[in-house]
């Protein structure tokens, strides 16, 4: 509801009620549907062991399974453990399938020949603050910035993204 104080020409001045809610309304739903329209879709890169590798545009609300199966599915040598199915996907995504090979690779990495100690990979894009604290080097400052920066700009695409965070670098 919009007021206006109106003046007449004899100087006396009243008050008049516009009925504006539906016009408003109707403004607030165009938005909405113009917004809906330019964000449906969304652009997706799958990689590795998957049948037809490629760019595929799926939904927005599209989750890996999808990507996966337009893909026309995992090969034999995939490694479906690596994969987070239930994820939902991104505009501009890349999701890479890896051969059971690669993925027992990037499970464990041994930290010395004699040395019984193994340290785990942790994904920085899933981690929370206790998984990323757990990694060598990162103190509650770094696990929190981590994070912040992962909410404000997607997840990382690539390990030099880590640069651009306060904390980290070449000199460090």
């Amino acid at each position: 509801m919009l007021f206006y104080l109106i003046q007449n020409t004899d100087k006396t001045t009243a008050w008049q009620e516009e009925e504006t809610t539906e016009v408003y309304e109707q403004e607030t739903t165009k938005t909405e549907e113009m917004t809906k329209t330019t964000s449906e879709k969304i652009i997706v890169d799958i990689k590795g062991e998957v049948q037809k590798p490629g760019v595929y545009e799926l939904e927005g609300d599209a989750r890996v399974k999808e990507v996966v199966l337009k893909a026309g599915g995992l090969t034999k040598q995939a490694e479906e453990k690596q994969l987070n199915l239930a994820e939902k996907l991104q505009d501009q995504q890349m999701i890479y399938v890896p051969n059971k090979k690669e993925a027992q690779d990037m499970e464990v990495v041994e930290t010395g020949e004699d040395d019984n100690t193994e340290e785990k990979m942790v994904d920085i894009n899933a981690a929370d603050l206790t998984e990323l604290q757990g990694l060598s080097g990162i103190g509650p400052a770094k696990a929190q910035a981590i994070i912040d920066y992962r909410e404000e700009n997607g997840p990382f695409k690539e390990v030099d993204e880590l640069n651009e965070i306060s904390g980290f670098g070449k000199d460090c």
